[in-house]
């Protein structure tokens, strides 16, 4: 998980109110002062967030799911392990967002994959399968389920930065903030606030076997 942070950027100025002074008369001036608070954003993206994260479902695979060696509770990355082609899985508790800011406005929190998925063991041909339509979000719930309705990630527009975006994604090229489309959580109010996310693999028929991976990346922005 990558996040990037985009404060928003506030202007300090003075506004001196002098009185007007007529001939031949005196009087005591007075200053005004007016100001605004810099703003601050500050992010947090924890992976595998809570007990009982993991994936589930998978129903009729023949498989019972359990986490990657790479999931570690409270850190790691959202590993699936080995999922079968043509079925559907929920990982439970696979990202949750800590957002602190003294913005009253609030922020919008935004995630892409900074890549397609890509695979590496073996590599498959072609080497990425599309993360369009095959890897979800929704926000965490006790009632959710590998068919509940979801929303799917989209490829960035912007320019991955690092190995398939392990540096995060530039987005200076593509308008400079990410899409709305892209949006995962619009808070109209600042303060210490968390949202955890589940994510959900639905894999057809026709992806290859491999080991994919990608960068989900956050971007959070004050409104």
């Amino acid at each position: 998980m990558i996040r990037r942070l985009a404060p928003t950027a506030a202007i300090l100025f003075l506004v001196v109110a002098v009185p007007f002074v007529a001939s031949g008369q005196s009087t005591n001036g007075s200053a005004k002062l007016t100001y605004k608070v810099l703003p601050t954003v500050k992010a947090q993206v924890v992976p595998n967030y809570a007990s009982g994260y993991g994936p589930q479902g998978g129903l009729g695979s023949g498989a019972t799911p359990t986490p990657g060696p790479n999931a570690v509770a409270n850190g790691g990355t959202v590993d699936f392990g080995n999922v079968v082609a043509g079925y559907q899985y929920l990982y439970k508790y696979a990202a949750q967002v800590n957002v602190q800011t003294n913005d009253s406005a609030g922020f919008v929190v935004y995630a892409e994959g900074a890549t397609d998925l890509n695979g590496s063991n073996p590599v498959p041909s072609p080497a990425t399968y599309p993360i369009l339509s095959t890897l979800f979000w929704l926000t965490s719930s006790s009632s959710n389920t590998a068919f509940s309705p979801a929303t799917s990630f989209n490829k960035t527009g912007g320019t991955a930065l690092g190995v398939n975006g392990s540096n995060g994604i530039d987005y200076s090229g593509s308008g400079g903030t990410p899409p709305a489309a892209s949006t995962v959580w619009n808070s109209a109010t600042g303060g210490n606030i968390s949202q955890g996310f589940d994510y959900q693999l639905r894999l057809s028929g026709s992806i290859p076997i491999s080991q994919f991976n990608v960068y989900i990346v956050y971007t959070v922005i004050g409104n």
